[in-house]
């Protein structure tokens, strides 16, 4: 079965803090992160670090919505985008470079 967030189809809770709506928290709260730790790698408690800004909104979001269109769980969908968010950011900064170079 294939979840969709544009319709909530597909989710078995559709409630006010049901699946569907978790999952578009879910998404924000991967693009807030990315800020974040974008600012810290530029002048806060990580700076020096190269952090590519577009590789981690990439496959933070990537993972998040792939994972919530297949599986439909939040829970998993929020790991599977921290994991993006380090690997397309840190990992991505040592390949390509960071945004501050």
């Amino acid at each position: 079965m294939v979840y969709n967030l544009m319709t909530c189809g597909g989710f078995l809770n559709q409630g006010f803090l049901g699946d569907c709506s978790i999952s578009w928290l879910c998404l924000a709260i991967i693009v807030f992160l990315v800020l974040i730790v974008r600012r810290q790698c530029d002048d806060g408690i990580l700076s020096g670090i190269n952090f590519n800004f577009i590789g981690a909104c990439a496959l933070g979001l990537g993972g998040c919505i792939l994972v919530i269109t297949l599986f439909g769980s939040p829970r998993w969908a929020i790991l599977a985008g921290l994991a993006g968010v380090g690997i397309g950011g840190y990992v991505g900064g040592l390949i390509l470079g960071g945004d501050n170079e």
